[in-house]
């Protein structure tokens, strides 16, 4: 693929100085899409052109031949049957080299909360709700601004655009959803007992146009940088818009969902000390009793068709969705051993966060211990 603008000729910003768009605030700002398809495509599109500082591309799946039509970086070169993200940021990289792109061929919630820190939006372009689940998780322990577009999936001319603040106080995308349909999503995530109901994440694959694909990630990119730059949005507010077989264009406020348990943390965020120390060196490092998995992991389970056991060390959403028995690859997978949290007491205390094949980046949800205090004599 042809470099867009050669080594002797720069893309010239001058027109978007007078706009919110300067080359000085473009230039600064590290943006994550998670989700390269039709959506994230699109999104990486208008960011790459306006010269935005950095973009993390983030995406679990393969490019297959359905994608071609709706995403403009994988119509060029042999992308079929390579990840999403890396040929996304392959392509985006020639076509547009004022930003640094960089890619990460994995769900969001196997992403170190190192590596999204330091990121000033997340776009959310994901067709999952769980997926939208954990980023709003994400979105409201990193203090991270996210910008979700979704394509209607009964109407492909409908499509959503919801500014997310990440502050705690304000409303996260499990705010927008039914007490059932949170707590079924919460059940697949970190419930003790898998949950009975069919997973609601399961083939939810959004079929969208192009065309809609391109309206709602130009307005994910232009809605989230104003509202981010010019501070005019401190509340969750969305924006729906719907071409066929009505025109019409509407805007309204999120609130807070009293239910929501993703608002009023008391846990704080800690880095490992080093590189793949223990448990118990991060636990010694920042004084606390115990410390929290944002990501119940499964350390041990059972096939129940042929009877082998062995440790999957994967998050719980994940096994519950894709596990399957190593030996006869039966999905009927019991959980015998799930861990949630990790005390000074725990045998786990001294393994390292690689052994549950945890990122090295991740920030950890610490306790302090609790202090009693001296009751007066009566």
């Amino acid at each position: 693929m042809a470099t867009v603008y050669p080594q002797t000729h720069h893309a010239d910003y001058v027109r978007l100085e007078h706009t919110p768009f300067t080359r000085d605030r473009l230039g600064q700002l590290a943006c994550v899409v998670v989700g390269a398809g039709a959506l994230g495509n699109e999104v990486a599109r208008v960011l790459g052109l306006l010269g935005t500082g950095s973009v993390h591309v983030v995406d679990p799946d393969r490019v297959e031949t359905s994608n071609l039509p709706r995403s403009i970086f994988f119509c060029q070169g042999n992308s079929i049957g390579h990840n999403k993200a890396r040929a996304l940021v392959d392509a985006a990289g020639e076509m547009f080299p004022d930003t640094r792109w960089t890619a990460t061929g994995s769900e969001i919630a196997d992403v170190g909360f190192g590596s999204l820190a330091d990121a000033d939006l997340l776009f959310s372009c994901v067709d999952s709700d769980l997926a939208r689940l954990e980023i709003a998780y994400i979105s409201t322990k990193l203090a991270l601004p996210v910008i979700d577009g979704g394509l209607g999936r009964q109407n492909y001319s409908h499509g959503r655009v919801t500014y997310f603040p990440g502050n705690p106080g304000q409303a996260c995308y499990g705010c927008m959803l039914s007490p059932s349909k949170r707590g079924h999503l919460l059940e697949l995530w970190q419930a003790t007992v898998r949950p009975c109901a069919a997973d609601a994440a399961a083939g939810t694959d959004l079929v969208s146009t192009p065309t809609m694909a391109g309206v709602v990630g130009c307005i994910q990119v232009e809605w989230g940088l104003r509202n981010f730059f010019q501070d005019d949005c401190l509340t969750a507010r969305s924006l729906e818009v719907q071409l066929h077989p009505s025109r019409r264009i509407e805007e309204f406020t999120v609130p807070v969902s009293v239910d929501c348990p993703f608002h009023g943390f008391e846990e704080s965020l800690q880095p490992l000390p080093q590189a793949d120390c223990t448990f118990q060196e991060l636990l010694n490092r920042s004084h606390s009793d115990s410390l929290l998995l944002d990501w119940p992991v499964c350390v041990e389970a059972k096939c129940q068709d042929c009877g082998t056991k062995w440790p999957p060390m994967l998050r719980l959403a994940a096994l519950r969705r894709r596990g399957r028995c190593p030996e006869c690859g039966s999905p009927e997978i019991l959980e015998l051993q799930t861990i949630r949290a990790i005390a000074r007491d725990s045998s786990w205390a001294w393994q390292t966060p690689s052994a549950l094949q945890l990122p090295a980046d991740h920030w950890y949800s610490v306790r302090p211990p609790v202090i009693s205090l001296p009751t007066s004599p009566a």
